[in-house]
C-alpha cells in the first residue's frame, strides 16, 4: 500500500530534468517520469478544482529550433500528474490525469542561468 500525502493548501516541488513538450518522445517520456518521481506520494485535496504553477528552466540545448512551445510543455507535464490529481476515467490503456480539475493555470518559460539546473517548479493548489 502506498501512502499518500493529502495537501490541503498545495503542493510546491522542483522537477529536475530537461522539460520537454507533448509529442511521443523518448524525451517526452523521461520528462513525465521526473515529474512523476518528484511528485510521488503527493495528493491535493478532494476539492475539485486546483490552480497550477509552472515555471520551466530549459537545457542549454533547447535554443532556436529546438525550443518547445510553452502550450507543449504545460500539456506533457500536467498529463504527468495523475498521482497528484487522480487519474481520468475511460482513457483506455493510456494513464492519464484527471486534467478536467485545472481550473486556471500561470506558466512561463526561460533559459537557465549558468548556475541553473534544467527543471521545473510545479505548484499545485485547490481553488
Amino acid at each position: 500500500m502506498v501512502k499518500r500525502a493529502v495537501a490541503a493548501d498545495g503542493i510546491t516541488t522542483e522537477v529536475i530534468g530537461r522539460p520537454t513538450g507533448y509529442g511521443g518522445s523518448e524525451n517526452e517520456r523521461r520528462w513525465k517520469d521526473a515529474v512523476r518521481v518528484a511528485l510521488s506520494g503527493q495528493v491535493v485535496s478532494a476539492n475539485p478544482r486546483v490552480f497550477i504553477e509552472l515555471d520551466f528552466r530549459l537545457a542549454p540545448d533547447q535554443l532556436g529550433r529546438n525550443e518547445p512551445d510553452l502550450d507543449n510543455l504545460i500539456k506533457s507535464t500536467i498529463d504527468a500528474l495523475e498521482g497528484v490529481l487522480g487519474e481520468r476515467q475511460r482513457t483506455g490503456v493510456r494513464v492519464e490525469a484527471d486534467d478536467v480539475r485545472v481550473e486556471r493555470i500561470l506558466a512561463s518559460k526561460r533559459h537557465t542561468a549558468p548556475d541553473e539546473t534544467p527543471g521545473a517548479r510545479i505548484i499545485v493548489r485547490p481553488i
